[in-house]
C-alpha cells in the first residue's frame, strides 16, 4: 500500500487490507492513541444518493472544503483534509492566496440515524502512483512526496452511540 500522506501522518493508522501500491486505507487514530472523535466541517451539506453529506460551503463568496477529527479522548483536533492544502489541487497546484483565507468556523457532524455525534472512521485515499506523480508534477518537488499529490480522499464513518456506518460519507476528488 501506500506511505500515509504527510499531513495525516499523525492521525491515521493504514489497515492491512491489500489495496495496491497507489491506494491507502487507514482508520482515524489521534496520537493519544484515542478512535472516537467528532467529525467537523464547515457546517452546508447537500443531498447525494438520498442522503446528507457535507459539502463545498460557500461562505462570504469564497469556497471551502475541510474536515477536522476532534479527538474525544484528549480534544486534539487533527486536520484530515483541506482542498486548499491537500491532494493534487492543494499541494501541487498550491494557490498561496487560497490557502491565506481565514478557515470558517467548523460545526459537528452529526450522525444522520441518531443525532450522536462521535464517531470512527476510516481513510480511503487514492493516486495515480508515484511514477505518475513524477511526470506530472515536475522536478519542482521531491519524488517521495507523492502521497501528498493523491487525486481522490474518502472517508466512512460509523455512529459510536448507534453503530449505523455510512460509507462514503465524504468522497470527494482532489484533480
Amino acid at each position: 500500500m501506500m506511505p500515509v500522506p504527510t499531513h495525516l501522518i499523525d492521525c491515521v493508522v493504514p489497515l492491512e487490507s491489500g489495496l495496491d501500491q497507489a491506494s491507502l486505507k487507514a482508520a482515524v487514530r489521534c496520537s493519544c492513541s484515542s478512535v472516537q472523535f467528532r467529525l467537523l466541517f464547515p457546517g452546508q451539506a447537500q443531498e447525494h444518493e438520498g442522503r446528507q453529506i457535507p459539502s463545498t460551503a460557500k461562505i462570504g463568496g469564497q469556497f471551502f472544503f475541510l474536515l477536522k477529527a476532534h479527538c474525544t479522548g484528549c480534544g486534539r483536533k487533527n486536520l484530515l483534509f483541506d482542498a486548499d492544502f491537500h491532494g493534487w489541487n492543494g499541494f501541487v497546484c498550491h494557490e498561496p492566496e487560497m490557502a491565506a483565507r481565514t478557515r470558517p468556523p467548523l460545526v459537528p457532524w452529526a450522525c444522520q440515524s441518531c443525532g450522536g455525534l462521535h464517531h470512527t472512521g476510516i481513510v480511503t485515499i487514492s493516486t495515480e502512483g508515484r511514477e505518475d506523480f513524477v511526470a506530472e508534477a515536475g522536478d519542482e518537488f521531491d519524488p517521495e512526496r507523492w502521497p501528498d499529490g493523491f487525486g481522490w480522499f474518502a472517508l466512512d464513518v460509523t455512529c459510536v452511540q448507534c453503530g449505523v456506518m455510512t460509507k462514503d460519507l465524504v468522497s470527494y476528488e482532489t484533480m
